[in-house]
């Protein structure tokens, strides 16, 4: 997650930067302002990194107790079969 962090607060401070420079401010204001958009751009996509981590475990649980059901529901079917097949006269 400190890479999601990292990202954000990168990501932040380049853009805050080069649009505070681009509207025209000092460059200690801008680097001010960059300073905030780097903090806040990083708890965003820290925030947004974890929300996705726990829909991945979410999905990932969810597949392995279909898989887990399905196996069941498979060899349920097969000692069915055997049953129906063993009870059958020849």
């Amino acid at each position: 997650m400190k890479y999601m962090m990292l990202l954000g607060g990168l990501l932040g401070f380049v853009s805050m930067f080069a649009v505070a420079l681009a509207v025209g401010k000092p460059p200690l204001s801008a680097l001010g302002q960059a300073s905030l958009g780097s903090l806040a751009c990083g708890l965003l996509f820290l925030w947004v990194g974890q929300i996705w981590i726990r829909n991945v475990r979410q999905m990932l649980m969810e597949k392995r107790q279909s898989a887990i059901a399905a196996m069941a529901e498979a060899e349920e079917r097969k000692r069915r079969d055997a049953k129906e097949r063993g009870s059958k006269p020849v």
